[in-house]
């Protein structure tokens, strides 16, 4: 019933012009199901190992530039290394898994 008043609220506040924006939720991720929660975004398993992809490959090309984007995709990487790790540690397997 509160969700329900909150939106009423912010849907007139926006119609007379003030903010009316959404209430940002909470990021997350949830090592049972290999989710990443991201504001209003969700990431499934495969999103995230086709980041991790997406990354190791771009920081092999961005290396030859020799500036600070290899350093960025390598961070990226790194942490969803991270993530995977973690799901190991609080499941006992690896949640998000590695794509061939």
């Amino acid at each position: 019933m509160a969700g329900n008043r909150e939106d009423l609220i912010r849907s007139l506040a926006g119609v007379m012009g003030m903010s009316g924006e959404q209430k940002k939720k909470d990021s997350h991720f949830d090592p049972t199901t290999g989710t990443l929660y991201c504001g209003s975004k969700v990431f499934s398993q495969t999103d995230i190992a086709d980041a991790k992809k997406f990354c190791e490959n771009n920081m092999k090309k961005m290396a030859e530039l020799r500036d600070n984007a290899e350093m960025y995709y390598e961070i990226a990487a790194s942490a969803i290394e991270l993530l995977q790790q973690d799901s190991i540690k609080n499941g006992g397997k690896m949640v998000v898994k590695e794509q061939p």
